[in-house]
């Protein structure tokens, strides 16, 4: 389905006028007088009641038209989505002529039109010139209604509207992208002529899965994989939500591979059963990623699905979840857990979080550009790393450094700076954080190294000759990764390519390495900003006494772990405990994280971290305390 473009031969602001008349700024109702509310800007734009929503979309389509002026014309995006919240929310998402963020100083220009109708009525200008906004939004009841008036706005503003109708977030920020195919002169990218629509971008991530797929068939004609490969299913749950109206063409596409493949491609290609789709049941309650990952429990099935043809163990073997919008993916399974020594007993949940699935696709990148750097010499100075937060799990961070020995860099908490970091300090950049939201970002270097990989290689007759495999795998990941933001349609095709190609399982990724650990909680105070830290958030800088205190109570822990552990070689080879507290950015209260070896010692350095932020930080209330009572 082609998306619906409104072309106006003029601008019609008294129309515009009407809309702001009609949907005015409302008023505070906490507040006396005529205070209207004060609308905040959220990670990527505002997300509130629903019923709060008319005035801000208004005045978000005209922002929307300026910041595509700002850029000679070139396309920006709004998706009407409140991602993993209830069905009662809703929110604006913006994303920027690169498909990514808006920059911060636009942030604050967004909320000022957002909060003042006299940004509103004096940023129009006889010059602005072209104006075009892409538009998209998920399946909430009020998503259409919404949509529209981001429409009628942009229009009476002058701008020219893409109305994508119903489309995941991650969808709607590569159509912007497409728009600027010049953000991204290297990138393989699907459409021909400036634009793309759903099919395509669907067919080019399904098309690139089946060509990674393909890639094993080489090895087993070289005698180094095996033929007896089992067929898998993955049970999808789309929270009830917008990404369940794309599994079924995305099925579609494969079935279509299935039949004009061979045999061995037909076994290969994994078989996805969607559930939890729109209508189903509400949107993200008791399933999807959010879920999922923060209740850590399977989520509830509410389709009618045919559980006796396929099999029970399909609700516990293989299951992914995405979120609301599909930006974010969690995978997951239950282990039996042994009873009586019986076999039988309750199911053990594991899940599989944004820190693991970096684990992942790191190992796999690291192990493809060394097999291409036996014939391509350049590929041996690609700088890859992972860009993680202060919240990534210290056991993940020991192994991407010690096992996989790649580099690590950690940015502050919130998509945006992992974005930002992972574009600008490496080649390769990874980056998912631990609620499932994460790509792959490939810079100049990588282009420039595949490009030479192409002309040492293509002479080469042999397909299966390592490098080359490496070489056409590596090939196909700019098209099947988006490059633009976390995608989880697209990441869960790369996990499981990654996982067959591998021949591993989800416990055999599981078992990559062992989750320490740890306790969040946090600390009222009088005033927030008495801690400041530094720039990744993993230190605080003020008030000087706190840090060094923490570092003392980070020691003791280690100290008592290397005293109780009849392991224990180095400090070199186990991760060390770890505590790192920062300020809310809505509120006056402290957050506190905390890691250790075992789930009573985080709590009690958490208690620990907790008790210092509260004597140190004029802390307010009772002192928070986590699990049993125990000190350092």
């Amino acid at each position: 389905m082609k998306p619906c473009i409104y072309e106006p031969k003029q601008p019609n602001l008294s129309e515009l006028q009407r809309l702001l008349e009609r949907y005015p700024i409302p008023k505070d109702p906490t507040k006396h007088g005529t205070a209207s509310l004060s609308f905040s800007y959220g990670t990527a734009g505002f997300r509130y009641h629903h019923t709060l929503l008319p005035p801000i979309v208004v005045r978000m389509a005209v922002f929307a038209a300026v910041r595509s002026s700002a850029l000679n014309g070139e396309p920006v995006g709004i998706t009407i989505t409140a991602s993993h919240n209830p069905e009662c929310d809703n929110g604006v998402k913006l994303s920027d002529a690169d498909g990514g963020m808006l920059p911060l100083e636009w942030e604050d220009q967004a909320t000022d039109f957002a909060n003042d109708d006299r940004c509103v009525l004096t940023a129009w200008r006889p010059n602005m010139g072209t104006m075009v906004v892409h538009v998209g939004r998920d399946t909430r009841t009020h998503s259409l209604a919404l949509s529209q008036l981001v429409v009628r706005a942009a229009v009476s503003f002058g701008a020219v509207v893409i109305d994508h109708g119903c489309v995941t977030t991650p969808q709607l920020h590569y159509f912007v992208l497409r728009s600027n195919p010049h953000r991204m002169p290297n990138a393989l990218l699907c459409g021909s002529s400036g634009c793309c629509f759903e099919n395509e971008y669907l067919e080019s991530i399904v098309g690139s899965y089946v060509t990674l797929i393909a890639t094993k068939e080489y090895e087993r004609v070289a005698g180094v994989a095996s033929h007896n490969e089992t067929s898998r299913t993955m049970l999808v749950d789309c929270a009830c939500g917008v990404g369940g109206l794309k599994l079924p063409k995305i099925n579609a596409m494969l079935q279509c591979f299935r039949e004009k493949g061979g045999i061995w491609l037909r076994e290969s290609l994994v078989r996805l059963v969607a559930v939890n789709l729109p209508g189903d049941g509400p949107l993200n309650e008791r399933c999807g990623a959010e879920f999922v990952q923060k209740q850590q429990t399977s989520p509830i099935v509410y389709s009618e699905w045919e559980e006796e043809n396929l099999g029970k163990s399909l609700l516990t073997s293989y299951v992914a979840s995405l979120d609301g919008d599909a930006d974010r993916i969690v995978f997951h399974y239950n282990r039996a857990k042994a009873v009586n020594g019986n076999g039988d007993g309750s199911s053990n949940f594991v899940l599989l979080d944004g820190d693991k699935i970096a684990v992942l696709v790191s190992s796999f990148l690291q192990e493809e550009i060394q097999a291409l750097s036996s014939e391509v010499a350049e590929a041996r100075y690609l700088k890859c790393g992972v860009v993680q937060t202060a919240y990534a799990n210290g056991s993940s961070t020991f192994y991407l450094k010690n096992t996989i020995k790649t580099q690590v860099a950690i940015a502050k908490t919130g998509v945006k700076h992992v974005h930002s970091t992972a574009h600008d300090h490496f080649d390769v950049g990874i980056y998912f954080e631990a609620n499932g939201h994460g790509t792959v970002l490939f810079g100049p270097k990588y282009y420039a190294m595949m490009a030479k990989a192409e002309e040492t290689l293509l002479p080469i007759k042999c397909r299966t000759n390592r490098a080359t495999i490496a070489w056409q795998r590596l090939r196909v990941l700019p098209r099947l990764i988006n490059q633009a933001v976390g995608d989880a349609l697209s990441d869960l095709f790369l996990v499981d390519a990654i996982l067959y190609l591998k021949g591993w399982s989800l416990p055999t990724w599981n078992g990559l390495y062992k989750d320490m650990p740890s306790r969040q909680g946090k600390v009222r105070v009088k005033d927030r900003n008495v801690i400041r830290t530094n720039d990744n958030e993993t230190r605080a800088v003020s008030p000087p006494a706190l840090q060094r205190a923490l570092d003392d109570a980070m020691t003791c822990m280690a100290e008592k772990d290397r005293r109780a552990s009849v392991d224990y070689v180095d400090d070199a080879m186990i991760p060390r405990p770890r505590a790192f507290v920062r300020p809310s950015g809505t509120e006056d209260v402290v957050r506190i994280y905390a890691e250790a070896a075992t789930q009573r010692d985080a709590d009690v350095l958490a208690s620990e971290a907790a008790s210092l932020v509260h004597k140190l930080c004029d802390g307010t209330g009772p002192i928070p305390s986590f699990g049993k009572q125990s000190k350092l």
